[in-house]
């Protein structure tokens, strides 16, 4: 479960627009690379390749690909980097797929696309609440936090290494204590952003860090999101239904558990367990037999404990659906469905405070 509890002053809006410029105007012109240093880095990059073709032999070298060899050698774009559009009210960012976000395949992973659409959430709330706030000021002066409870991320197409991805965002209040966040990722590799390859979702609620339950957003928050909001516009459809995961704990079929123990670069700024981080821990309990023959498509998160620095964690999983499954449901044909489980290990723990993480993921079988 992700929180957030900065207690600095909130300065100037970095993302802001000056009085009388409009938002992309402002932004663009703060974000854009220059076209000079863009030619340069392009320089820069054929000569680096040419003194790795020289140094294949090394073993530091990269692996001879025939068919990339065979291209010519790729210019950096000049885009735009961060921006505030549709009058503040949905903010975008471009970020490039790099080398340590891919598989084999070259391809970027769930986890990649999940950081990529995190990051993109913390600076538009820098953009419209200032530099290092992840709340308004008077959520913070209330103790109060936005916790993430639920994510779903579903992608058409994973990116691969040296594009670049646009990645839009926006949020919407839901009632008095709830809000729901959007995203919709594209690749504008080739300068024609019109390829949507992932979209993704998630639900946030009023958190009170002191009392440790559920709050109201404050009404002045409520009013900043009249200009602030993107009203109507959900990137999962009007017809969107939140389902409640299954609890899988001694089910037929469940995974032997794979083992986690809290690493201190596996915690966040709000000293707890990131939410990138569970996501690869859950992945992590998939048979090496499910990942050669599926591609994983989704995957859905209800997020009901946080760990710390000590917890040990263990990762379970099991066929939801089919003769094979838990549950008396179909699956699309060519796709294949696993529920998931993160629990604590340790004594004295109630099953409900065990309990870390449910999640479901869908996958569809390889061409």
């Amino acid at each position: 479960m992700r929180g957030a509890s900065d207690r600095a002053s909130a300065p100037s809006h970095p993302f802001r627009p000056r009085l009388g410029e409009s938002a992309s105007h402002a932004s663009a012109s703060i974000a854009t690379r220059p076209s000079v240093r863009a030619a340069r880095d392009s320089h820069r990059a054929r000569e680096f390749r040419a003194g790795a073709s020289a140094s294949g032999n090394s073993a530091n070298a990269f692996v001879y690909d025939a068919s990339a060899a065979s291209k010519p050698p790729l210019d950096i774009p000049h885009w735009h980097s961060r921006a505030l559009v549709n009058d503040g009210r949905v903010f975008t960012e471009t970020f490039p797929v790099r080398f340590d976000e891919c598989g084999p395949n070259k391809r970027s992973t769930m986890r990649t696309v999940a950081s990529m659409i995190q990051e993109c959430a913390c600076n538009h709330a820098q953009g419209i609440w200032g530099r290092a706030q992840s709340m308004p000021a008077d959520m913070n002066k209330a103790n109060l936090a936005w916790v993430c409870t639920r994510l779903h991320i579903d992608v058409h197409q994973y990116p691969l290494w040296g594009d670049q991805v646009e990645v839009k965002t926006w949020f919407e209040a839901q009632g008095k204590i709830a809000a729901r966040r959007d995203w919709e990722m594209t690749d504008v590799t080739d300068g024609t952003p019109n390829k949507v390859i992932a979209r993704a979702t998630s639900s946030w609620i009023a958190f009170n860090l002191e009392k440790r339950k559920l709050a109201r957003i404050p009404q002045t928050v409520i009013d900043e999101f009249q200009v602030q909001a993107l009203p109507g516009a959900p990137v999962m459809g009007f017809d969107y239904e939140i389902e409640k995961l299954p609890d899988v704990r001694g089910m037929p079929g469940v995974t032997i558990p794979e083992s986690h123990s809290v690493r201190r670069t596996d915690l966040d700024m709000n000293n707890h367990v990131n939410n990138v981080v569970y996501t690869e821990w859950l992945l992590e309990s998939v048979p090496d037999a499910f990942w050669e023959k599926y591609d994983l498509k989704e995957i859905i998160l209800e997020f009901r404990n946080e760990c710390h620095d000590g917890d040990n964690v263990d990762a379970i999983c099991c066929r939801e659906c089919g003769p094979s499954g838990v549950l008396n449901c179909e699956e699309k044909p060519g796709e294949a469905q696993l529920v998931h489980m993160l629990l604590k290990r340790g004594f004295g723990m109630s099953p409900q405070e065990a309990e870390v993480v449910r999640a479901r993921s869908v996958w569809r079988e390889k061409k």
